[in-house]
């Protein structure tokens, strides 16, 4: 196996102005002895020889380049392609770049220290669907709305440039390009500067496991991808092949650039057990070695998020100042065996959710360790609670529903708000999927539109074979326009108010109690009645105790009253109940039942 060496830091790719009007134009191309770069300057088209050093990276210095002017690099006589680096696109995917000078931003926020793992309340969100506009700038206006709900940060999905005039994000092939589609570079610093402004923490969910199938021009450049592994989207990245330390620092650049020249708060790398890497130091450790020295440089809290269906403990940050990783893994358990509550026998991750002790023991453990078919790492450690985020839908469970309905349409509004309140007052960080706050009757669909007529089809044919049961009903096509204007959310007056409130409460008091010290995993215990669906979590710290009941499972007699005993405990609990007992402390109800949060 090819020794990966230690990143070097002094490696940059793509355009970057070094002062005194010049421009330093740089492209890795081993598999090329000449580069030829086409410049766009005054309406005229210029050509600069590249020279190429023994490593294959071409350069050249030109001068009097300015921001916002077209390249693009020739191959040979008749081939051109964009750069694989490009911090934007001048329109599709397949042509003219853009020179950005990402320093003439001016930004408002200077100061801004970001927020802790524990203070987080996450938001998911899709720009394009986000709103009716569904750009950078037209989601600034809806901000407030989220500081109103209590919610500290937002996850942005993928923004990388794609094909087409709208995409889910992950057939990303600009990976350091902001996609069009949405704005501008400067448009998106202004969201970011606009969060930092209204206290909400900013992360970007990012996709370094494959490139979309169309604009994906790499592999004509040199061997950024390997056949060593390979990935459901085709051939992994190159992270343990020949050359690979060049594709590595590829990825560390671009993590790097959208901490230190966005200011993002943090990076969520999708399907982490997919990023194929069997070096001594996998390239996940190092994105998590490079966040290190970020927060140091960058002086506030960042973090770094993994989405993986692997039980690998050894991908998990620890409390030891020798140890790095992720600071949070996504947790998907408890999602899914509560969707499996409102809608028995759903299946949205080909994986079985439906036993009756599930959803018990995944508020327990975090996770169902046994449940993982890519089981590669799984070293019998288990990771603590505070390094999950959970929530009770995303983007994928909605979107893999062939009609892209939400919790609350496969079981009920109440049963939504039932759930809510588990997953809320539970110690992991919780995260909201847009819409849910107020139960959106919008679908959020799968949506992509490709140019290349093969890709379509395989698009098409791969969808319906992904969930061939699902999709024996009438299912929606991902490559119809409509399908991504239905997918967006509208405005939360329109949806349903009693939602957002119960809502905005049971977040108020999750801030409560985590600032009490009460809501953590060493207080919590849990129990659970896999008959009738009824869960209870238990927080017991000092003189303090917070309950948290939840009746899931729907019954004939459905009983919507509570009833208390003289010591305050709660004997019936139809949906969903909050008592809080201790020194100086009031005891409040609820019932996702009634119409309104009562204390």
């Amino acid at each position: 196996m090819p020794e990966t060496q230690p990143h070097q830091t002094n490696f940059q790719f793509g355009p970057h102005f070094t002062g005194h009007g010049q421009c330093r134009f740089t492209l890795w191309s081993p598999a090329r002895k000449r580069m030829t770069l086409e410049l766009k300057q005054s309406g005229e088209i210029r050509a600069h020889k590249m020279d190429r050093d023994e490593d294959g990276f071409f350069s050249v210095t030109v001068d009097g380049v300015a921001h916002g002017d077209d390249y693009r690099f020739r191959l040979n006589s008749t081939t051109f392609r964009p750069d694989p680096a490009a911090r934007f696109y001048a329109s599709d995917v397949h042509r003219w770049c853009k020179v950005i000078d990402q320093d003439q931003y001016r930004w408002q926020q200077t100061d801004w220290q970001g927020t802790s793992k524990e203070d987080l309340v996450i938001y998911e969100l899709h720009v394009g669907t986000f709103t009716q506009q569904g750009t950078f700038l037209s989601a600034i206006e809806r901000l407030n709305e989220l500081v109103e709900l209590g919610v500290t940060g937002i996850e942005l999905l993928p923004v990388a440039q794609c094909p087409g005039r709208w995409n889910w994000g992950y057939d990303g092939v600009g990976l350091f390009s902001v996609a069009n589609n949405y704005g501008t570079p400067d448009h998106l610093k202004q969201l970011v500067d606009a969060c930092h402004e209204r206290g909400l923490a900013i992360i970007l969910d990012v996709v370094y496991n494959h490139l979309g199938p169309e604009g994906n021009y790499l592999s004509e450049y040199g061997p950024y991808f390997t056949d060593r592994h390979h990935t459901p989207w085709g051939a992994a990245w190159n992270f343990d092949d020949v050359d690979n330390r060049f594709v590595r620092a590829f990825i560390i650049e671009n993590a790097r650039m959208w901490i230190e020249q966005y200011r993002f708060d943090g990076l969520r790398l999708d399907a982490v057990h997919f990023m194929f890497d069997d070096s001594p130091k996998p390239i996940q450790i190092e994105i998590a070695e490079t966040f290190d020295l970020l927060r140091i440089s960058e002086q506030r809290h960042l973090h770094m998020i993994g989405e993986t269906n692997v039980q690998n403990a050894e991908l998990v940050k620890s409390t030891s100042p020798h140890r790095t990783g992720f600071d949070i893994i996504w947790a998907d358990a408890i999602m899914h065996t509560l969707l499996n509550i409102a809608q028995p026998g759903l299946d949205l991750c080909h994986r079985d959710h439906s036993k009756k002790t599930d959803p018990g023991l995944a508020l327990e453990q975090g996770h169902l360790y046994e449940n993982f078919p890519y089981q590669r790492h799984d070293t019998g450690q288990r990771a603590d609670l505070h390094s999950f985020v959970i929530g009770l839908q995303n983007h994928d469970t909605v979107g893999n529903h062939p009609l892209g309905k939400r919790v609350h349409q496969l079981g009920t509004p109440a049963f939504q708000r039932a759930a809510a309140a588990l997953y809320l007052l539970y110690p992991a960080v919780p995260m909201l999927f847009m819409g849910e706050e107020f139960a959106c009757d919008h679908p959020f669909l799968f949506f992509v539109e490709f140019g290349d007529p093969r890709v379509r089809e395989s698009v098409a044919r791969g969808r319906a074979s992904e969930f061939p049961e699902m999709h024996k009903t009438k299912g929606v096509s991902p490559l119809a326009p409509q399908t991504f204007f239905q997918s967006k959310i509208g405005k939360k007056n329109d949806g349903c108010a009693v939602t957002w409130r119960w809502y905005k409460k049971i977040i108020a008091i999750r801030k409560r109690f985590r600032r009490l010290g009460l809501l953590t995993s060493e207080n919590l215990q849990v129990e659970f009645n896999a008959d009738n669906g009824y869960f209870r979590l238990i927080y017991t710290y000092e003189n303090q105790r917070l309950s948290v009941h939840v009746k899931l499972a729907e019954d004939d007699a459905q009983d919507h009253r509570i009833a208390i005993d003289s010591t305050g405990e709660v004997l019936l609990a139809s949906h969903a109940v909050v008592e809080t007992i201790g020194n100086n402390q009031t005891v409040v109800l609820f019932d996702s039942g009634r119409s309104e949060p009562t204390t």
